[in-house]
C-alpha cells in the first residue's frame, strides 16, 4: 500500500500539474475577474518554479554533500539504483543522469577503497516488473571486467526504503557487520539516511549534486525561466514528499 500511494502522490506533486490546474480552472470559470485572477496565479507559478536561481537555492537548503568525514577504506560500497535500466532492443545496459552513482563507486573500487560492489535495485514500475535494474548493472560490471566475486546483487526493492532493508538483510546473510560506504546522489542522501538509522552502519558518498554552491548573479540565470529549473524542481519536491512518508514511516 505504502509503495503505490507514494506512486499516486509523486504524480500529484509534479509542478505541471499545479500550474495545469490552475488553468483548467480558469478556462471552467464564468467570472472574468476569477479567470483573469487564475491565469496569473498559473503564470507566476510556471514562472517562479522555472527560475534556475529560486531553485538552486531551495535545493541548497536540502542536498546533503558533505563527505569529509570519510574512512580510508571500506570493506563493502553500496550502489543505489535509479540510474539505468536493459535495454532489450539494444541488449545492452543504458545510463541515465545519476549514473554518477556507479562512476564513482568504480573509481573507489580501482583505488582499492572498497573491495565490493552491492548494487541494490529491483524494479519500481508498477506493471513491467520482469527486468530487473541491478542484474542489469551486474552484467554491465561483469562486461568492463569487474569480477563477479566483487559484484553483490539485490535486485528485489522498488524504493529507498527497500534498498537498505533488502541490503542490510545480505549483508546481515553474509555475516558482515562492519561500516559500508552508500554510493547515492547528494539530494537522496537525507531521505537513505532517515532508512539506515539505527538499521545500517554506513557513510555516505555524495554523487551528481543538482544544485551550485557557486551562485549564478548572471541576468539570464536570474530572470530568464527555465525547463532543466522546472524539472529540478520536480526532482526536489519528490524527495521532499519522499522523505516525509519515510519519516512517517520509520518514526
Amino acid at each position: 500500500m505504502f509503495f503505490y500511494l507514494s506512486k499516486i502522490l509523486l504524480f500529484l506533486i509534479k509542478p505541471l500539474i499545479w500550474v495545469m490546474g490552475w488553468l483548467l480552472a480558469a478556462l471552467f470559470t464564468q467570472d472574468e475577474t476569477k479567470r483573469k485572477k487564475r491565469l496569473w496565479i498559473a503564470a507566476l507559478m510556471l514562472y517562479l518554479l522555472s527560475n534556475s536561481f529560486l531553485v538552486n537555492e531551495a535545493i541548497l537548503l536540502y542536498e546533503d554533500g558533505n563527505q569529509s568525514t570519510l574512512d580510508s577504506s571500506y570493506e563493502i560500497g553500496i550502489v543505489l539504483g535509479g540510474f539505468s535500466r536493459r535495454d532489450t532492443l539494444l541488449d545492452r545496459t543504458v545510463f541515465f543522469e545519476a549514473n554518477d552513482r556507479l562512476m564513482q563507486a568504480l573509481w573507489y573500487y580501482k583505488q582499492g577503497r572498497i573491495k565490493k560492489i552491492l548494487i541494490s535495485s529491483g524494479n519500481a514500475s508498477v506493471f513491467n516488473t520482469e527486468l530487473k535494474e541491478a542484474d542489469a548493472v551486474h552484467q554491465y560490471l561483469i562486461d568492463i571486467g569487474i569480477p563477479d566475486s566483487a559484484i553483490i546483487v539485490e535486485n528485489q526493492s522498488r524504493n529507498t526504503f527497500e534498498n537498505i532493508k533488502n541490503s542490510k538483510h545480505i549483508l546481515d546473510s553474509i555475516g558482515y557487520k562492519g561500516k559500508s560506504l552508500i554510493f547515492t546522489s547528494a539530494w537522496h542522501i537525507p531521505r537513505t539516511r532517515l532508512c539506515t538509522e539505527g538499521n545500517l552502519e554506513v557513510d555516505f558518498y555524495a554523487t551528481n549534486h543538482m544544485a551550485d554552491p557557486k551562485r549564478d548573479f548572471s541576468p539570464s540565470n536570474l530572470l530568464v525561466p527555465s525547463a532543466t529549473a522546472l524539472s529540478k524542481f520536480e526532482m526536489l519536491m519528490k524527495e521532499l514528499v519522499g522523505y516525509v512518508f519515510y519519516l512517517l514511516k520509520v518514526s
